[in-house]
């Protein structure tokens, strides 16, 4: 059987880079989008009375309440902390997964920073209609809760997504991820801790925080031989 010529083959190599730089730069662009659209958000609802999508949302408070509190337990930082640690074990065991595990956790770090600084600045008080017992301290927009739920699981979904892993496998993980995901916003509103639009806002920044970082991710990788 003829080998391909070298004429095609030099050409082929040369357009991967090209393919590559397009897939940054899209990532980049994701990135950005998602950021404009929080910042656009946040703007219309900061120091404003409940929009209209927020008032129709508010039904959802008040319903299954205990599962909304193991899910909103289950976002919370210190969890991810014993997951960090964990993929850090992994990392250093298995060293062909330690860049992509170091860049996951700078991605948390900076979405929850980002995340506070930004209820800061947009300076948006929290529901009134709080559950028992659910009341926080801190602002409203964004959620912290689907900020990091996005930024940390996002991330990784996205690595799995690119993975050497079955189809239906990495169908299923963006199912779960997807569900997940969801799941937290819903524990917000249930317990009334956020308005509908904050859990969107969360969405945003943390598909911002999780685009930027898998573009990091991609720039640090090392070319195939």
């Amino acid at each position: 059987m003829p080998r391909r010529s070298g004429p095609d083959h030099v050409s082929h190599l040369q357009n991967l880079p090209l393919e590559e730089s397009g897939r940054i730069r899209d990532r980049l662009w994701f990135s950005a989008y998602y950021a404009i659209a929080f910042v656009i958000l946040g703007v219309i609802v900061a120091r404003r009375d409940p929009s209209v999508i927020d008032v129709a949302a508010r039904p959802f408070t008040g319903h299954g309440v205990p599962i909304a509190r193991l899910l909103t337990d289950a976002g919370l930082f210190p969890v991810y902390a014993g997951l960090s640690v964990i993929l850090l074990i992994v990392g250093f065991i298995e060293r062909r997964w330690l860049r992509s595990i170091l860049v996951s956790i700078v991605a948390l770090l900076a979405a929850w920073q980002i995340s506070d600084a930004c209820k800061v600045l947009f300076h948006r008080a929290r529901p009134t209609y709080f559950v028992p017992g659910a009341h926080e301290a801190s602002l409203s927009y964004p959620s912290g809760h689907t900020t990091l739920a996005i930024a940390f699981y996002g991330f990784w979904t996205a690595i799995a997504w690119e993975s050497t892993l079955p189809i239906a496998a990495k169908r299923w993980i963006r199912i779960a991820f997807a569900v997940w995901v969801l799941a937290i916003g819903w524990s917000r509103l249930a317990l009334g801790a956020h308005y509908l639009t904050d859990i969107v806002g969360g969405y945003l920044l943390g598909a911002a925080v999780a685009s930027a970082a898998i573009l990091v991710n991609r720039m640090l990788s090392e070319p195939e031989a």
